[in-house]
C-alpha cells in the first residue's frame, strides 16, 4: 500500500517529504482537536465527528493525487493525437516514417520526447512490430495500437496509398474517440458535482441524529 502511494507521488512529481509532512500535520490537528474538544465538552459525539473528519480529509488528499495523475494521463493522450497529426503532415510531405518520428521531437513535451527517442532507438535495434507496440502501450486508448500498427506497416511494406488511407481512417477514429472521452469526462464531472449536496445532507443527518441521541442521554441522566 505504501509502495503504491509512493509510486503515485513519484508519478505526479510531488515532493514526498513535503506531502508526508502535510498529511501528518492535517491528521495531527484533527486528532488533537477531537481529543481536546471531547475532554472539555465531554461529548463523545465529537470524537465520532473527528473520526469522520479524519477519514474524509485523508480521502480528499489521496483523491487529489489521483486527480493529478488522471490529468497527466489525459494530457498525454491529447498530446499523442497532436503528435500523430504532425506525423501525418510529415508523411504527406514525402518524409519517411523514420524521418517523421525524428521531426516530431521538436514539437514534443519532455515526456513525449523521451518516448519518441526511445522508440527511434528501439526501431534501430529491432525491425519487428515490437517497438511500435511498446510505444502504443504507453497510452490507454485502444485505437493507439491500431495507429502504431498502421505506421509499422508503412515501414514494413512501404508508404503506399492504401496504407496512407488506412492510417488517415485510424487517426480520424482516434480523434473521434478522444472527443467522446472528453464528453464522458464532462458528464462524470457534472454527476460528481451534483452528488455533493446529497453527501452533505447525509453527513448533516448523521450528525443531527447523534446530537439528538446525546441530548436525550443527558436528559435521562438528569431525570
Amino acid at each position: 500500500m505504501l509502495k503504491r502511494f509512493n509510486d503515485l507521488l513519484d508519478f505526479i512529481s510531488a515532493n514526498k517529504v513535503k506531502e508526508y509532512v502535510l498529511i501528518a500535520v492535517i491528521n495531527i490537528v484533527i486528532i488533537a482537536s477531537a481529543i481536546v474538544l471531547t475532554i472539555f465538552l465531554k461529548q463523545i459525539m465529537i470524537a465520532f465527528v473527528g473520526l469522520i473528519a479524519l477519514v474524509i480529509s485523508n480521502y480528499l488528499i489521496i483523491n487529489s493525487y489521483m486527480e493529478k495523475k488522471k490529468a497527466i494521463l489525459d494530457e498525454r493522450e491529447h498530446e499523442f493525437i497532436a503528435i500523430i497529426s504532425y506525423f501525418q503532415f510529415f508523411i504527406t510531405n514525402s518524409y519517411n516514417v523514420y524521418q517523421a518520428f525524428q521531426s516530431l521531437i521538436a514539437y514534443a513535451s519532455p515526456w513525449m520526447e523521451e518516448q519518441i527517442q526511445s522508440l527511434i532507438i528501439e526501431i534501430d535495434n529491432d525491425k519487428s512490430v515490437k517497438p511500435f507496440i511498446n510505444f502504443a502501450n504507453k497510452f490507454k486508448n485502444n485505437v493507439a495500437s491500431n495507429v502504431m500498427m498502421s505506421i509499422y506497416q508503412m515501414v514494413d511494406e512501404g508508404e503506399n496509398g492504401l496504407h496512407m488511407y488506412q492510417f488517415r481512417n485510424l487517426f480520424q477514429e482516434l480523434s473521434k474517440s478522444q472527443q467522446m472521452d472528453l464528453i464522458d469526462a464532462k458528464e462524470r464531472s457534472m454527476g460528481s458535482i451534483s452528488s455533493f449536496p446529497l453527501f452533505g445532507a447525509g453527513a448533516i443527518t448523521v450528525l443531527l441524529t447523534f446530537g439528538i441521541i446525546s441530548v436525550m442521554g443527558d436528559m435521562i441522566n438528569v431525570l
